[in-house]
């Protein structure tokens, strides 16, 4: 500064150097350089400072969109905006960020104000400038196929199938936001048991239906496991390469069932079976509990696969509850989840999943999603009275077994073993081979296991995660709801508006 003023005095005495017309004309040349130069690097300095004020807005109002649910929205973007535009930045006095978010947390607007001291400009008056920023975020999701793996065993009854509904429920209304459909989003919802319920139409993907085996009802539509590997490295295989056989509790045991309208039902021969003591009424509804009896005992609510309404996503997940008998069978529920993503199954569901879906794995701003949640150890489930209705009752005393599945029952050994824990491995290792193979097609995948402490089952659905921080670990069902808030804004995907 002593400089420049040295300067200035030197230009002013030549001014009032009479005989040195010329002079006077430099002077004044000299006097508009000065300034020119000197507007110019205070310039640059407003510059740069406005250049860091919008790079700070940007990761700021960015970190506040992955947590714009969050209690701690305002403190993140504000401690982003500090770490990147460091105090005192070219001696500027900042204020702000100002902080509008809209009411669906879509969008997010920033602003900031910093006040800039000059250096050359203050010859002329100007000791500071005011420079400011604004940006603004729209939180948009990215195009998306997501499945809702669901635990409906009986295990779940009561707290946590409905903390379960309601957390799935506030993850489909953050990811829609108030619209009905998103541009390139779908759901699909695979709840399980010991079986998967594959819906009623679907006959044709059937070996061995026959109609009149379910007599005096129907089919509801489960079905039993496919043959090693089809339900695991060659999951995706259609039913024209492999089909399923239909769930049918009643025949193994030898019991046959009268329905409410006090028809007969056959065995699997086709014989109408005699004498009192063999029948039992059929109550095969979920309210039921332990207690359920009949051909579809244990088969809980359909597929819904993949589809674009949000209402039809919630009412899916509405109809979702804890259906008693089987055991639990996570793998079974894995395998199709996979099956409604694989794009060899595109065309094959048909209803309002678009032809188009599943799309290609890896296409571009396209994720498939699977969230997968269960409360229990993969096992049979060892009732003491089988079958059902037959205590005490001497043309029903058979040896006793574990019940029904989509892999038979225990002493079948269909998977190699009539030991209950040994199986428990086996299902382990097969789902650990789906897991592998699902993340190797680039489908994430999330998992929470719900007030269950055994290791081998954490360990299972935390090696099945994509990343650790995606395994959810022996949450109480309270837990539910922030956890399905926190990965339903990490599926959301920020870009910058403006």
């Amino acid at each position: 500064m002593r400089a420049l003023h040295r300067l200035f005095h030197n230009l002013k005495r030549l001014a009032v150097d009479r005989a040195g017309g010329t002079a006077i004309f430099m002077s004044m040349a000299m006097l508009v350089l000065v300034a020119s130069l000197g507007t110019a690097i205070d310039s640059g300095r407003g510059y740069l400072v406005r250049s860091h004020l919008s790079q700070a807005l940007d990761a700021a109002a960015l970190a506040g969109g992955r947590a714009v649910f969050s209690a701690n929205r305002d403190a993140d973007i504000r401690m982003f905006f500090n770490a990147n535009f460091p105090a005192t930045y070219l001696d500027s006095v900042v204020t702000g960020p100002t902080i509008s978010v809209d009411a669906n947390g879509e969008n997010i607007v920033l602003s900031a104000t910093a006040v800039v001291p000059t250096t050359f400009m203050r010859v002329v008056g100007l000791n500071t400038m005011t420079v400011k920023a604004e940006t603004k975020v729209k939180r948009t999701n990215r195009g998306m196929e997501l499945v809702l793996v669901m635990d409906n065993t009986g295990s779940m009854a009561g707290a946590k199938v409905t903390a379960m509904k309601n957390a799935a429920t506030n993850l489909v209304n953050i990811l829609y936001g108030s619209t009905e459909t998103q541009n390139n989003f779908w759901v699909a919802l695979v709840p399980y048991v010991a079986t998967v319920n594959i819906g009623t139409g679907r006959t044709s993907w059937l070996t061995g239906y026959t109609a009149s085996a379910y007599s005096p009802g129907t089919w509801k539509g489960c079905v039993e496991a496919r043959v090693s590997p089809y339900e695991e490295d060659q999951a995706e295989a259609l039913p024209s390469v492999k089909k399923w056989a239909p769930f049918l509790w009643i025949t193994t045991k030898g019991i046959t069932y009268t329905g409410s309208d006090g028809k007969v039902a056959k065995d699997s021969s086709g014989n109408t079976a005699t004498g009192d003591n063999q029948w039992t009424p059929i109550n095969q509804t979920a309210s039921a509990g332990n207690a359920a009896t009949g051909p579809n005992l244990g088969c809980g609510p359909a597929i819904t696969p993949l589809q674009p309404s949000k209402a039809a996503a919630l009412a899916a997940i509405a109809g979702m509850d804890a259906w008693s008998r089987g055991g639990t069978m996570a793998n079974l529920g894995l395998a199709w989840g996979w099956r409604v993503l694989s794009p060899t199954w595109r065309g094959q569901w048909g209803g309002t999943t678009p032809i188009t879906l599943p799309m290609d794995y890896n296409t571009a701003l396209i994720d498939k999603v699977v969230v997968m949640l269960t409360d229990g150890v993969n096992q049979w489930y060892d009732y003491p009275d089988h079958p059902p209705g037959c205590a005490g009752i001497q043309s029903c005393k058979l040896p006793a077994d574990a019940d029904y599945t989509a892999y038979g029952r225990l002493s079948e050994k269909r998977l190699g073993t009539n030991v209950n824990g040994t199986a428990t491995t086996v299902i382990n290792t097969r789902m650990t081979a789906l897991c592998t193979a699902m993340k190797q097609k680039g489908i994430i995948i999330y998992t929470i296991v719900l007030q269950e402490n055994d290791t081998a089952t954490e360990n299972l659905y935390k090696n099945c995660a994509t990343k650790p921080e995606y395994a959810f670990l022996s949450p109480s069902a309270s837990d539910l709801a922030a956890i399905f808030q926190q990965i339903a804004t990490q599926l959301s995907n920020l870009r910058v508006a403006q």
